[in-house]
């Protein structure tokens, strides 16, 4: 998931002091609206209306920063339509907690907000390879596709009871959980699992076949097969 900014260079600052979210400046040539999913702007901007407009006709979700005075100025823009949430500046740490309002208020859903104490991550579903509990450090482990890890102090058994309805993940063992879109080779011979990005993970061949008919038979996917 991607968050857009569209503020003073004052607030950039802020933002890169407070949140531990990644934050991407949207007046940089190279962003591409296209790719943001929420926006936050600060209401200062000139030609504020504009901006609201262009976002909202691409589905992006957007937060409007406001100073404490502008009462009426925040109600006038939620009458509009062209916002989804309003932040006073003052309170601008309470913008990592409107990203996860978003995210939790979504009946279907297909984004990650990963919790822990001294970090956040926000990551789509299609980021995920899998997601596994270690013993070690008694963590939830999240494999991302850029060979990155995510951990989070969670019980495997919590993780698995939020996303157990959620397409496409699949529990392979009592500490695995795989995201089926992401599967490109299920190898017998070496009994591997091979993700897209070439990584992969060791499982039973016993665990493959039952994989196996579950990936191409349950999900019913229209697959061209030889």
């Amino acid at each position: 998931m991607k968050i857009g900014l569209n503020v003073d260079e004052n607030l950039k600052t802020l933002f890169d002091e407070i949140s531990s979210l990644e934050y991407l400046d949207i007046e940089v040539a190279e962003c591409k609206l296209d790719d943001i999913d929420i926006i936050i702007i600060d209401t200062r901007k000139e030609k504020l209306n504009e901006y609201l407009t262009k976002y909202k006709q691409k589905g992006i979700l957007i937060i409007a920063l406001v100073g404490e005075e502008d009462i009426y100025k925040m109600r006038e823009l939620f009458l509009s339509g062209l916002i989804d949430d309003c932040i006073v500046r003052k309170d601008i740490f309470r913008v990592e907690e409107s990203i996860a309002k978003f995210l939790s208020q979504g009946k279907k859903y297909d984004i990650f907000y990963l919790s822990d104490t001294f970090k956040k991550g926000v990551y789509k579903f299609s980021e995920v390879n899998y997601i596994t509990y270690s013993s070690v450090n008694r963590r939830v482990e999240f494999h991302l596709v850029n060979s990155e890890i995510f951990d989070v102090k969670k019980s495997f058994s919590e993780i698995e009871e939020r996303i157990k309805n959620v397409n496409n993940f699949y529990k392979l063992d009592r500490s695995t959980i795989i995201n089926l879109s992401l599967i490109q080779i299920l190898d017998f011979k070496e009994e591997q699992i091979i993700f897209k990005n070439k990584e992969y993970i060791y499982t039973s061949k016993i665990k493959l076949k039952e994989l196996e008919n579950n990936y191409l038979k349950d999900k019913k996917w229209n697959f061209l097969i030889f």
